[in-house]
């Protein structure tokens, strides 16, 4: 969900003024996404999303990359209309992640209750991670950066602004880390099935950073950690997942070589999982 002007807010550049009486976007018609402004709108759509199922909420509370008209130092949504989103969820039992890149911003979105930070590549204050760490909210970061897998854009401004948050990556990772804050593997993977092969390579990534353990375990039972905090909402409520025990999800990789000392073997699956299991089911299995 996002505000007028915010990062989800995909309108082309002549829809606004938006008028009442005109059909929603395709985006929006088909529930990617929402865009909602006030209190009384945030905290409807909020419900309207929940209704159709969605086991967390994600709100742009700040500046974006892909996005045209929106700067990467606004803060997006006031502390109010951030409050009554997370009300809304805490009345499904559920909690509210926000995508957001600077101090400022996520300090307010702290405050109102929100309980994971999507990106965070421009942190720069000590204080911002010590609300997170004090507030039990998780930095939910990627390994985006300047290099060979680097996003394209056609727009200019975008890859200006792509580089500037790249930029401050390392120094985010390392800096959260040191201050002992959660945080979770995320790609930021999507719209493109191709980009899915990538995860791999990304998560191999991670060794700049983190040990090979560290990393293995916050793509598993952090990230697993993470997810159930959604509940009775829970998208695996039969089980649990991020961990090997009797009764949970059986999701499993076997690898050829081992990625606690190679954690690059991860970069390629095609080449090194030679048994892949998803919930009990065998999927791949070229095991000799």
């Amino acid at each position: 969900m996002s505000q007028t002007s915010g990062h989800f807010d995909f309108r082309g550049k002549n829809d606004v003024p938006s008028n009442p009486a005109d059909p929603l976007p395709y985006w929006e018609r088909v529930g990617l996404i929402a865009v909602a402004d006030g209190v009384p709108e945030v905290t409807k759509r909020a419900r309207e999303i929940l209704r159709m199922g969605a086991t967390q909420l994600k709100i742009a509370g700040g500046g974006g990359v892909s996005s045209i008209y929106d700067p990467l130092d606004v803060q997006q949504y006031t502390f109010e209309e951030i409050k009554a989103v997370v009300d809304v969820a805490k009345t499904w039992n559920t909690y509210v992640a926000s995508h957001i890149f600077t101090d400022a911003a996520i300090q307010i979105a702290v405050k109102a209750g929100i309980k994971s930070i999507e990106h965070g590549n421009l942190i720069q204050e000590k204080k911002t991670l010590q609300m997170m760490k004090d507030n039990d909210v998780w930095l939910s970061a990627q390994p985006i950066l300047n290099d060979e897998d680097a996003l394209k854009f056609e727009n200019p401004e975008s890859t200006r602004k792509f580089i500037e948050v790249t930029d401050g990556t390392e120094k985010t990772y390392k800096l959260a880390k040191k201050m002992g804050v959660k945080i979770a593997f995320g790609t930021d993977c999507l719209f493109d099935p191709a980009s899915a092969a990538m995860q791999g390579k990304m998560l191999a990534k991670m060794k700049r950073w983190f040990t090979p353990y560290e990393v293995l375990k916050m793509a598993t039972s952090d990230n697993a950690e993470l997810v159930k905090m959604c509940g009775p909402r829970d998208p695996y409520p039969l089980g649990a997942i991020g961990v090997i025990e009797e009764g949970a999800y059986a999701d499993m990789i076997l690898v050829d070589g081992n990625p606690l000392e190679n954690l690059d073997l991860v970069a390629d699956a095609d080449k090194n999982f030679v048994m892949i299991m998803k919930d009990g089911k065998i999927y791949k299995n070229t095991v000799q």
